[in-house]
């Protein structure tokens, strides 16, 4: 749905090789009409990001948001809350980016474990045996932790 009025606040940035175009249209609202406690501002934002390879658009994207904020318009403008909302990607982007390497050392962690398990008696000769014995009984993981740092 395109909207009839220009954004209150409008970014475009050109980085990575992606070139993102954000809108941002703000309206005060009464909590009571709303039925929202404490809503303030009913926020839509709209991103169009274009990926960028070899001087040619390879990929468009186009998302629409809205959000409600408790915070009031002396509080945060239009420029603030979008501001706001791009720190609120890059934290999340941040976190997901900690949590994918964080998977990456446990898998080469039960790898590593795998391969020197796996000429011992009663090894596991498949990573995923490997993990499912481990998931079923993780004391036994636990305990050779705990041995191997005393």
């Amino acid at each position: 749905m395109r909207a009839l009025f220009p954004p209150a606040a409008r970014t475009i940035e050109k980085n990575h090789g992606r070139i993102e175009d954000r809108a941002l249209w703000v309206c005060q609202v009464n909590p009571q009409t709303l039925g929202l406690a404490g809503a303030a501002q009913l926020v839509r934002l709209e991103r169009k990001v274009d990926e960028i390879r070899a001087g040619q658009v390879i990929k468009h994207t186009e998302e629409i948001a809205y959000e409600v904020t408790s915070l009031w318009p002396d509080e945060a403008g239009p420029e603030q809350l979008l501001q706001r909302v791009r720190d609120k990607w890059k934290i999340e982007n941040g976190q997901h980016y900690r949590r994918a390497r964080l998977l990456s050392l446990f898998r080469s962690l039960a790898i590593f474990l795998h391969e020197q398990q796996r000429g011992q008696r009663g090894g596991r000769k498949s990573l995923p045996d490997f993990e499912r014995r481990v998931c079923q009984q993780p004391s036994a993981m636990i305990r050779r932790f705990m041995s191997a740092s005393s």
